[in-house]
């Protein structure tokens, strides 16, 4: 497997790029998960920040196989549109073997959308090791009119 995604976690721009073309899809596409998988460093988190069933707005912790196991299976299998979600704009400060990576996201229902249907941002927490970028943390929210994009995570 090292081979084969080599080039998917040789850079921060890379491995963050490879995230949202693993998710990014038709309905009914099935996704490439192994590579998604690879992503991540082994007890890695993708943590979700929303309102749950009750509306409450609280963290939600997923493994990378939960994420594929859940949000995955319904990327794929139960919406009604496709989804395509693009980097708007990032922002990457490193320290040595460690990154924060701020990527503004856009999504779509499909690829001839113009207009986006939600914007947010994920933040990757990044570690540089065995000669590869990993995903520690993938941690995202929606932008929502009582918390809109800062100015600083949008393009100029």
């Amino acid at each position: 497997m090292e081979n084969k995604y080599k080039e998917n976690v040789s850079s921060i721009d890379a491995i963050i790029e490879t995230l949202y073309s693993v998710i990014s899809g038709q309905k009914g596409e099935k996704r490439d998960w192994d590579l998604f998988r690879y992503l991540f460093l082994e007890d890695a988190k993708c943590v979700l920040y929303e309102r749950d069933l009750e509306g409450i707005v609280r963290p939600r912790y997923l493994s990378p196989d939960d994420y594929v196991n859940g949000i995955g299976d319904w990327l794929e299998n139960k919406r009604t549109t496709d989804f395509f979600e693009n980097e708007l704009h990032k922002t990457v400060e490193v320290f040595g073997p460690i990154a924060h990576g701020w990527s503004t996201y856009e999504s779509f229902h499909s690829k001839e959308d113009e207009v986006p249907y939600m914007r947010g941002i994920n933040s990757f927490q990044l570690l540089f090791h065995d000669n590869r970028w990993w995903i520690v943390n993938l941690y995202w929210t929606r932008e929502t009119p009582q918390n809109p994009i800062p100015k600083k995570y949008l393009p100029k």
